[in-house]
């Protein structure tokens, strides 16, 4: 009955390796717009470990057309350079998620089902498995991400600086990338530490132009990230299921629980 558009954030950017990389002469892209996207990414590539929350707001599409839109409250807490969790409540469901090391775990709170398989020791290619093995995405994958930057504009055919606008009161740079499937935009801190404020994509080639929104607060970049955070214990009377069985987490809305 639902077809699945934006259940997780930013993956689809550069997701698939079946696009090209642009040539810089097929792009038309403001250095400006580069410049603080790069200033954001290495921020958070150096900085040892983070925590934030999102408020999300996407659409998913009925077989008949019509868009309806999903919200979710995401968080996720990242200690580099081979351990994150992350949590979902909303109308997607209520999923958490550990990659400790070699091991990621995915807990579905509501059907009280679990599931565990071995990934790479390190971030970023364990996101890579994930992704191409499981078809399983972090929430906020790229921006975990080392090569950040590049994630982010690296099959962008057109970008801008779009200018100073605020976001929850802070006064933020406001850059807007394209490229033939997609558009996304990103509103960057220019009041303290250039960290990304907002987040918006538009699906240019899904029916309806599906959108998907992001609004990043509760900044850390200091956290007290105790080692059992980052350890799954199965709860009593949890089921076991084979990765590939187990439902996508933070992916489809309330239609599972039907």
């Amino acid at each position: 009955m639902w077809k699945l558009v934006a259940g997780t954030l930013l993956v689809f950017l550069t997701g698939s390796n079946a696009f090209a990389s642009p040539s810089q002469e097929e792009r038309e892209i403001e250095a400006r717009a580069v410049e603080v996207v790069r200033e954001m990414c290495t921020l958070l590539s150096e900085t040892k470990s983070f925590a934030v929350k999102a408020d999300e707001i996407y659409d998913e599409l009925l077989d008949v057309g019509l868009k309806i839109q999903f919200s979710n409250r995401r968080t996720v807490a990242v200690q580099r350079p081979n351990q994150a969790v992350a949590d979902v409540e909303g109308d997607a469901g209520h999923f958490s998620l550990w990659y400790n090391k070699d091991t990621v775990s995915a807990f579905d709170k509501r059907h009280n089902a679990y599931t565990v398989f071995g990934v790479p020791d390190e971030l970023d290619a364990a996101l890579d498995f994930m992704a191409s093995e499981y078809d399983t995405a972090m929430p906020l994958a790229d921006l975990v991400r080392t090569d950040c930057h590049d994630v982010l504009t690296g099959n962008a055919l057109f970008g801008m600086y779009v200018g100073i606008h605020e976001v929850d009161g802070v006064r933020s740079h406001h850059v807007a990338f394209a490229n033939d499937w997609l558009e996304w935009q990103i509103w960057i801190d220019a009041e303290n530490d250039p960290l990304p404020r907002k987040i918006v994509i538009n699906y240019k080639n899904e029916p309806g132009e599906p959108q998907y929104t992001a609004v990043l607060r509760s900044w850390n970049l200091n956290p007290d990230l105790p080692e059992g955070l980052f350890r799954f214990e199965p709860p009593d009377g949890a089921t076991r299921m084979e990765a590939k069985n187990f439902r996508r987490p933070f992916g489809r809305g309330p239609e599972e629980e039907k």
